[in-house]
């Protein structure tokens, strides 16, 4: 069986992500390659695993799902794909929006 390198959808430009206060969003890392790559998440290149609060990894890592987007939720988001063959990275810059400020 021939090794194909992992490569994401995209990966040559950083997709900017507008999210609003309080809602949900998924990011969604859209990689191939032959062995099928693994998948990690990073924010701020700080890994993120289901013990984040508020963020969870579904389809085996493939999407990141954050549940009620607060803001320190906001930053670089990488997905970076990994097979044996090689590894590619995609990007994306969340921001949340909306969030009251309350005056005392």
């Amino acid at each position: 069986m021939l090794a194909v390198p992992a490569e994401i959808a995209d990966s040559d430009y950083i997709s900017d992500v507008d999210v609003l206060f309080n809602q949900s969003i998924k990011l969604h890392c859209a990689a191939g390659g032959r062995p099928r790559p693994r998948v990690a998440w990073y924010l701020d290149d700080t890994a993120v695993d289901n013990t984040t609060d508020g963020v969870y990894l579904l389809d085996d890592g493939w999407t990141l799902y954050i549940d009620g987007a607060q803001l320190s939720h906001a930053g670089r988001y990488s997905c970076r794909a990994v097979n044996v063959a090689g590894d590619d990275e995609k990007r994306f810059n969340l921001t949340v929006l909306g969030q009251s400020l309350s005056i005392v």
